[in-house]
């Protein structure tokens, strides 16, 4: 059991209430943002508060419990709002026709030239498929600064070794010996 409640009398109860009635409200807006696993975690210190700080002595626990729930039932009201306002459906959405998403599709496949036949009764267009250019190989730059490497080691046997791993890159190695 707890020590005995100090007896609060004049501005020091009304600090006490005033700090109780606070904590109440910060603790139901964490409550409201989902800080809280459960809702006793976010109560319990505040009850705790309440007797420690002599306000369930000189109150009663009746008027500490509704000074704690004032807050935790404004928020609860405004959940039960948000809540009204979705099922409804009214959450700042437009007046929309009943068949706004048909029309849309509609209006996107007329403009579009692959699709304007669903609409209009032509046959599809035929589609050519596009021809993908094959780009030619290229010897990446730190190919042929290996291949310089290798060469300036003068083992012929390493460089016949590395040549053959790299046998597509042969032609443009030789043709940077030529230029250097």
């Amino acid at each position: 059991m707890n020590a005995p409640a100090k007896i609060l009398e004049g501005k020091a109860l009304e600090d006490a209430i005033w700090l109780l009635e606070t904590r109440a409200l910060i603790r139901a807006y964490l409550e409201y943002e989902y800080q809280f696993e459960h809702l006793a975690d976010a109560i319990d210190p505040l009850q705790e508060f309440a007797e420690q700080s002599g306000l369930v002595a000189v109150l009663g626990q009746d008027e500490v419990q509704r000074l704690i729930a004032a807050p935790f039932g404004r928020f609860r009201n405004i959940v039960a709002a948000e809540v009204e306002d979705e099922l409804a459906g009214t959450e700042g959405e437009p007046d929309l026709p009943s068949d706004y998403a048909a029309t849309l599709v509609m209006q996107w496949e007329l403009a579009d030239p692959r699709d304007r036949w669903r609409w209009t009764g032509e046959l599809p267009s035929v589609q050519q498929p596009t021809a993908i250019e094959k780009t030619s190989y290229r010897t990446a730059q730190s190919t042929i600064d290996a291949f310089h490497y290798v060469l300036s080691q003068g083992n012929s046997e390493r460089l016949a070794a590395w040549l053959l791993n790299h046998p597509d890159d042969a032609p443009a190695l030789f043709k940077s010996l030529e230029a250097a």
